[in-house]
């Protein structure tokens, strides 16, 4: 399962669980919510890199070469 299939699916677990805890009052229901947007959280970190490696990909070249001064000089200040 894609990281991207693993956002939509924890997504809606997220949606049905906090319904259940905020429309019927379940408490399990709580924990479970919490549980999937841990794994959104996670998910989400993993398709960022997954997205920047793409679109290196299809710029055809390696993160970092053929950058302006500039560019290069804000890169290397935000690490």
């Amino acid at each position: 399962m894609s990281h991207h299939d693993k956002l939509i699916a924890a997504f809606e677990t997220y949606q049905s669980e906090n319904e259940k805890f905020h429309g019927k009052g379940i408490k399990a229901s709580a924990v479970r919510a919490r549980k999937a947007l841990q794994e959104i959280a996670g998910s989400c970190k993993e398709r960022r890199k997954e997205i920047a490696a793409e679109k290196e990909v299809l710029e055809g070249r390696p993160k970092g070469e053929d950058m302006s001064q500039d560019a290069a000089r804000h890169a290397h200040i935000r690490k």
